[in-house]
């Protein structure tokens, strides 16, 4: 099996790649590999790490014609 050194990595990176690795009951390096085998089995391009929007969460239903009419007012 090949090995792969990564050296540089942010503090900030570092520490959230530990915090999932132990989240899941994985090494980091376990971790860095699933993680590589999600971002090519899903395709996803270069946002392998961005983190994405908290979910909307409302008391309403978000239609597309709310989402309309907050455009047209300038509510995007």
């Amino acid at each position: 099996m090949s090995s792969l050194m990564i050296r540089d990595i942010p503090p900030e990176l570092h520490r959230r790649l530990k915090t999932e690795a132990k989240k899941a009951r994985r090494s980091m390096s376990k971790e860095v590999i699933c993680l590589i085998e999600e971002k090519f089995a899903s395709g996803r391009g270069s946002d392998l790490l961005k983190e994405l929007p908290a979910p909307y969460k409302a008391k309403f239903p978000l239609t597309n014609r709310l989402i309309s009419k907050w455009k047209r007012e300038g509510l995007e």
